[in-house]
This record gives C-alpha cells, structure tokens and sequence, in this order.
C-alpha cells in the first residue's frame, strides 16, 4: 500500500498499518506488526514520521538456539523521511542533531509498511536471549543445559586443542 507523495496533504494524514513482514530476509514471514503512522509533509520533499508500533517477532535465542516470540509493545516512532537524492550531496559534511534521527525513500512513493519494518528491527534486542536464566548450550557436547545436565567437566571446556586456549597464557588475570 504504497502511498504517493503528491496524495499527502499539507496537514498529514494518519494510516493503520496491519502487515507480517520477513525482518531478516530469510524467506520467512516471521513479525506480525500494527502501526499508527502519521506523516506530515515539512517541505522540500521532506516528512515527519511519528506513531506507535506493536510486533511480534519469532527470534531465536543467542544462547540456546531455540526460537521464541517476542513482543515490542508500544514503541515510539519519531523521525524524518528524506528523499535519497539528499544523499548525493557532493563533498563532506558533519552530521547535525537533525540528521541523526533520518530515514529516506526512493521515488514518488513511500511504503509506510517498509518503514514500520525497520522500526520493529530497531526495537529489537542486538543479542535476544528468551529467559535470563538460559544456561545455553554446552560448548563440549552441545546439549541443551537447560533440559538436562551436561556431564562435560571443567577441564574438558578448556582442552588445548581450543583454538582459545592460548589466551590463558597471553592474557594474565587481574589481581584485586
């Protein structure tokens, strides 16, 4: 639902968006999300974006790789939409306090569900974990510890034949 730049009237307009999306281009529709979109033109082909966002994203934990739902409830969106030609500025220059909080567009068009994609990316964890609590996976044996118990011991965690364990004779403990 793309929406046409000329359509939008000088006072915005407000859309809903209701849309699944595939956030980490895995062929998958993995995030149901649902938006309140603002946009409000500010001139020179630039817009204000502001609105709510609710998603749901099956993520898999960093620990235990195990999938999971995770919710983002309410998340605040407020920004700028430029147009991409703003990029093609010759030379350098400093970003200003502006400038940082920018998305852009291609076109004559704005896909306000593109938008709310990259939105719920940013509301999301860098290193999802689903409880905690999650003891992982054994880096020996590779069994789930949170199911059962691992009988690898210490010292087979720290074997010579891992790639790390020339570490421990570079890198010396602190002493408190």
């Amino acid at each position: 639902m793309a929406i046409k730049i000329n359509d939008i009237p000088p006072e915005g307009m407000t859309i809903d968006v209701l849309d699944k999306a595939d956030l980490f281009q895995e062929g998958a529709k993995t995030a149901s999300f649902q938006a309140t979109v603002k946009i409000k033109p500010e001139g020179s082909g630039l817009f204000h974006i502001s609105g709510t966002l609710t998603a749901t994203a099956v993520l898999e934990c960093s620990r235990c790789l195990k999938e999971f739902d995770f919710a983002v409830k309410d998340a605040v969106m407020d920004f700028d939409l430029a147009p991409e030609r703003l990029l093609e500025a010759p030379g350098e220059h400093e970003l200003g306090r502006g400038e940082l909080d920018m998305e852009f567009y291609k076109g004559d068009e704005i896909e306000p569900a593109d938008v709310v994609r990259e939105q719920v990316l940013l509301a999301l964890p860098m290193v999802p974990v689903h409880a905690s609590d999650c003891k992982g996976l054994c880096p020996v044996c590779g069994v789930d510890r949170n199911e059962k118990k691992c009988t690898c011991t210490q010292e087979a965690m720290e074997s010579p034949e891992s790639p790390f364990a020339v570490l421990k004779k570079i890198i010396k403990p602190e002493k408190e």
